[in-house]
C-alpha cells in the first residue's frame, strides 16, 4: 500500500500537469480572496478572519479534486495497466485506499501554502495578530474532511470509466449536486415539513458550521460515512470485473449495513467542539432548554438579504448561522426563511411590501456606501418576524438609524442575535404578562410626563400607577402556607421623586427587592428648577433630600450630590443680543445636558444605541465588596467632563466656557447608570426591631432572591416633553429634540432594553451578556498598502508551492542518481 501510495504521489508530481493544477488552485484562491473586489474579499470585508477562504474553497475544490482523481483508475484502464495492478499482493480495498490516500495527499499539498494567509492576516490586524486562531483551526479541519469526501467521490467515479475526461466531468457533476443540490431542491414546496431533513443529506449543510470553527460529531460522522461509502463502492466497481457479482453485492450491502450501524451508535453520543475563542457557536443552556421544549412550531421570516455592503452581509451570514443553530436545537420545531422584498421589477409591489413591513412594526435603515467612487444609498430591513400560534413578534437586529454604522455597531448586533430571537420567542410563548408598578406619592413624574414610554411598555406588560402609603399589601401578599411574601408586581419604577420617602415606604420597597422584585431607579440627587433659570438666567441646584440614599448605598451604589458638566453635550437655544425687531436666538453648548454615547459592544442593554440625553445628571459610584453582587456601568460621561458639588449655581453663562476648560483637571468616564444584580442584603437587616422581623404577617426577609436593579443619576431620562394642544396635552416622543424637529436620542430604546433585561428570567441573563470580540483589519494601512499586500498574498503561496515542488524533484533526482550506477 505504501509503495502504491508513493507511486501515486510521484505520478502526479512527475509531470508538469500536477504543478499546473496546484498553481491554478492557489492563483484562483488568491485572486478571489485578495484581489477581486466584493463582499468575499478579505480586505473589503475588513475583518481579521479567513471565513471567506473556507467559503470559496469548496467551489474551487470542485474543479481541483476531479483534476487530481480523474487519472486514479481511468488512466490505469486506458493504458492497460489495470490488470497488472490487480495482480499485486493487495486486496481491492487496499488498492482503492492507497489511491485515495495519494490523491488526498496531493489535495493537502495544494492546501498547505494557504497557511501563509494567517501571518498576512495577523500583520494587517488592528491590533496585530488579532484573529481567532481556534476558529481557523476548526475550519481547516472541516475543509480537510470536505476535501476527503470530494476525493473519495472522485476516486469512486474514476473506477466507473476508462476516460479521464469523462471521470472529471462526472466527478464535477456529482460534487456540485452533493454539495448544493439537496439545499437547492429543498427550496421547492413539495417536500413540506421534510425540507430540513432533506437538506441534511447534502454536504453543504454539514460543512457550513465546520467552516466557522464548530465541529459537531454528527457532521464529522457524515463526512466519514461519505468517504467510507464512496471507497466501499469503488471497491465494488473493481470487484465487479471478477464475475462474482452476487457475492460482491452481498459484501457491499453488508459493508453499508456496518457503516449505518456505526453511524447510529455515534449518533447516540452527540458531542461538539466549538473551537472559537468566545464559544460563539454554542447556544447558552437556557436557549437550548427553551428550544428543546418547544411544543408549537416557530417560524421566522428574516428580511435582511440581498446585495449589500460587506458589513451587512456579515450580519446576514451571522443571522443565517444562528438560525441554523436554533433549528437544529429545536429538532424540527423551528423553521425559517429569508425574503428579499426588493426582488421584483414592479415598483408598486415593492412599495406595498415596504408598507406591510412597516405596519407590522419593522424598522428600516437607510445605508450609505461608496460604489465606483460615487456615494450610493440603499434601504435595508435588518429585522425578522417570528410567528407562533398565529401570533407575531418583530425582531430588530440593528437598532440605529446611522447610515454608515461602525464595525463595532455591526458586531454589537451580531452579539445580540441570540438574545433578540430568544426574547421574541419567550414573549410569544408567555401565558401571563408581567406587571409593572409605577411608584407614586413622592413627587414622581405625572402620567403625561412618562406617557410615551409607558405606552410602549403596555404593548408587552401590564402597567399600574401604585401609591404605597405605607400599606403592607400594596406590593406583596402573604399566601397561605408560604413562609415569605409573594410580590404582586415583577418590576417597580421610581421616576424622579422630589420628596422624601417615609420609613414605611422604604421598608416596603426593600422587602419587594428581597422577594425577588426588580427596580428601575431614576433619581435626581440635585434639584434644579428650570423655570427659575428661564426667568432669571440662573438658579441654585440644591440637594434633593429623598431619604433613600443610604438604602441605595447598601445595595451597592452611591448617588453623589453633584452635577456633571460635559463637553459632549446637547445644544440649547439662547438669546444672543438684539437683531432688529426679532429675537436673536443662537445655538450654544449646554454643558449641563451631557450626551452619553454607548460603546457598541459594552452590554446588551446599550448595544447599538444612539446617544442618550441627560439633564442635570449626577455621578454614581459603585461601592461594597459583596461577591454575590455584580455591578456593571451602563452609561458614562465622555473623557472631558467635570463636576460641581452641591449647592450648584446653575447659570446660562456656562455656555461661554471654551472646550479648553474641560481639559483642565477633567474627571473622565463618570458613571451615569449602573446595573447591580445578584443576591442583596436587606438595608434594614439591623434597623428593624426583632418583633417586626419575627412577625409572621410581615414575613421579613434578610437576603434576597437573585434579582437586579438599575440605578440612574437623572430622573429626566424617562421624561417626555408635553405641549399644550387644542385638544389637551400633546405628548412628544421621548428623545425628541425640538431644535432638530425629530427624535435624536435613544432614551426610550435604552429604557426598553433596561426593562426587558430586568424582566427576563435569570437563566437567560447569560444570553444578553455574552459578547464576541471585534477583530478588524487596519483600515488606513490597507488603504495605503493594498496593492503590495495583494501581491504578497497571491504570490507567496505560489512561491512556497514551487519551492516544495522543487524540493520534491530534487529528492527524486538525487534518489535516481544514486541508484543508476547499481542498475
Amino acid at each position: 500500500m505504501i509503495a502504491l501510495f508513493l507511486k501515486e504521489l510521484r505520478g502526479f508530481f512527475s509531470t508538469l500537469m500536477g504543478y499546473v493544477v496546484v498553481a491554478v488552485f492557489l492563483l484562483l484562491l488568491g485572486l478571489f480572496l485578495w484581489v477581486f473586489p466584493g463582499e468575499r474579499n478579505i480586505l473589503d470585508a475588513g475583518q481579521a478572519s479567513l471565513e471567506v477562504l473556507f467559503a470559496w474553497s469548496p467551489w474551487i475544490f470542485m474543479f481541483l479534486i476531479p483534476a487530481i482523481t480523474m487519472r486514479s483508475f481511468a488512466e490505469e484502464h486506458r493504458t492497460g495497466t489495470m490488470e497488472l495492478l490487480l495482480t499485486r499482493p493487495l486486496g481491492e480495498g487496499q488498492i482503492v485506499f492507497a489511491k485515495f490516500l495519494g490523491a488526498f495527499a496531493v489535495m493537502l499539498f495544494a492546501l498547505i501554502p494557504t497557511l501563509l494567509y494567517i501571518p498576512i492576516l495577523g500583520e494587517l490586524g488592528q491590533p496585530q495578530w488579532n484573529f481567532d486562531a481556534g476558529a481557523i483551526r476548526g475550519s481547516y479541519c472541516g475543509l480537510m474532511l470536505l476535501g476527503g469526501a470530494f476525493t473519495a467521490i472522485g476516486v469512486m467515479v474514476s473506477t466507473w470509466t476508462r476516460n479521464p475526461l469523462v471521470a472529471f466531468l462526472l466527478s464535477l457533476l456529482l460534487l456540485v449536486f452533493g454539495f448544493i443540490g439537496f439545499t437547492a431542491l429543498a427550496q421547492f414546496s413539495w417536500l413540506g415539513a421534510w425540507d430540513l431533513a432533506f437538506i441534511q443529506l447534502g454536504m453543504e449543510a454539514h460543512y457550513r458550521a465546520m467552516s466557522q470553527g464548530l465541529l459537531h460529531g454528527r457532521d464529522i460522522m457524515y463526512f466519514l460515512v461519505v468517504i467510507g461509502v464512496s471507497l466501499w463502492s469503488a471497491r465494488l466497481a473493481l470487484l465487479w470485473t471478477r464475475g462474482q457479482r452476487r457475492h460482491d453485492l452481498m459484501q457491499w450491502f453488508l459493508g453499508l449495513a456496518l457503516i449505518a450501524v456505526a453511524s447510529f451508535v455515534v449518533s447516540l453520543f452527540p458531542f461538539q467542539w466549538d473551537l472559537t475563542e468566545e464559544g460563539r457557536h454554542t447556544l447558552t443552556d437556557s436557549t437550548q432548554e427553551l428550544l428543546a421544549n418547544l411544543e408549537d412550531e416557530v417560524f421566522v421570516t428574516c428580511y435582511l438579504t440581498g446585495e449589500y455592503p460587506a458589513q451587512w452581509k456579515r450580519l446576514e451570514r451571522s443571522i443565517r448561522f444562528q438560525m441554523d443553530e436554533f433549528a437544529e436545537a429545536a429538532s424540527g420545531k423551528m423553521r425559517f426563511q429569508f425574503v428579499n422584498i426588493y426582488n421584483s421589477d414592479d415598483r408598486q409591489t415593492i412599495g406595498q411590501n415596504e408598507e406591510k413591513l412597516f405596519e407590522q412594526g419593522l424598522a428600516f435603515t437607510r445605508i450609505a456606501f461608496e460604489e465606483n467612487g460615487i456615494k450610493a444609498f440603499q434601504t435595508v430591513w435588518p429585522g425578522a418576524i417570528v410567528t407562533v400560534r398565529n401570533r407575531k413578534e418583530t425582531v430588530q437586529f440593528f437598532k440605529s438609524d446611522m447610515p454608515e454604522p461602525t464595525e463595532s455597531m455591526i458586531q454589537g448586533s451580531i452579539n445580540s442575535i441570540e438574545f433578540e430571537l430568544v426574547s421574541a420567542i419567550r414573549r410569544l410563548l408567555r401565558e401571563d404578562r408581567p406587571s409593572i408598578a409605577m411608584i407614586e406619592g413622592h413627587g414622581e413624574l405625572e402620567a403625561p410626563e412618562v406617557a410615551d414610554f409607558v405606552m410602549d411598555l403596555e404593548q408587552d406588560y401590564d402597567v399600574y400607577r401604585v401609591r404605597l402609603n405605607g400599606q403592607l399589601n400594596v406590593l406583596s401578599e402573604l399566601l397561605d402556607g408560604m413562609a415569605h411574601r409573594t410580590n404582586r408586581f415583577d418590576l417597580a419604577i421610581v421616576a424622579k421623586p422630589d420628596s422624601s420617602f417615609d420609613s414605611k415606604d422604604q421598608v416596603l420597597l426593600d422587602q419587594f427587592i428581597m422577594n425577588g422584585g426588580k427596580v428601575l431607579w431614576l433619581i435626581d440627587p440635585i434639584h434644579a428648577d428650570m423655570d427659575s433659570l428661564a426667568s432669571s438666567q440662573f438658579t441654585m441646584g440644591t440637594t434633593n433630600e429623598l431619604g433613600i440614599y443610604d438604602q441605595l448605598f447598601q445595595y451597592g451604589v452611591r448617588f453623589n450630590r453633584n452635577l456633571v458638566v460635559d463637553a459632549q453635550c446637547a445644544p440649547i437655544a439662547l438669546g444672543a443680543g438684539p437683531m432688529g425687531n426679532q429675537r436673536n436666538l443662537q445655538m450654544f453648548n449646554w454643558y449641563f445636558a451631557p450626551i452619553a454615547i454607548p460603546q457598541g459592544m459594552g452590554h446588551p442593554i446599550t448595544t447599538n444605541l444612539d446617544p442618550i440625553h441627560f439633564d442635570f445628571v449626577s455621578r454614581l459610584d459603585t461601592v461594597g465588596t459583596d461577591p454575590l453582587i455584580r455591578k456593571t456601568v451602563l452609561l458614562k460621561s465622555s473623557e472631558m467632563a467635570r463636576e460641581y458639588k452641591a449647592p450648584v449655581r446653575i447659570s446660562s453663562s456656562i455656555v461661554d466656557l471654551t472646550p479648553e476648560y474641560f481639559t483642565e483637571n477633567p474627571l473622565p468616564s463618570q458613571p451615569f447608570a449602573v446595573l447591580v444584580e445578584g443576591e442583596f442584603t436587606s438595608a434594614f437587616a439591623h434597623r428593624l426591631p426583632d418583633t417586626l422581623k419575627q412577625d409572621e404577617d410581615f414575613a421579613f426577609r434578610e437576603r434576597s432572591k437573585r434579582t437586579a436593579q438599575i440605578m440612574i443619576g437623572d430622573g429626566d431620562v424617562i421624561r417626555n416633553k408635553v405641549k399644550d394642544g387644542p385638544n389637551g396635552p400633546m405628548i412628544l416622543p421621548l428623545g425628541y429634540d425640538r431644535y432638530a424637529g425629530r427624535v435624536l436620542y435613544d432614551n426610550k430604546e435604552f429604557l426598553n432594553n433596561a426593562v426587558s433585561y430586568l424582566l427576563d428570567d435569570v437563566a437567560s441573563i447569560s444570553v444578553r451578556s455574552r459578547s464576541i470580540a471585534l477583530r478588524p483589519l487596519h483600515v488606513e494601512r490597507i488603504r495605503n498598502e493594498r496593492a503590495g499586500w495583494q501581491l504578497i498574498a497571491v504570490m507567496l503561496p505560489l512561491i512556497l508551492a514551487g519551492v516544495l515542488g522543487w524540493f520534491f524533484m530534487f529528492l527524486r533526482r538525487r534518489r535516481y542518481a544514486h541508484s543508476s550506477p547499481h542498475s
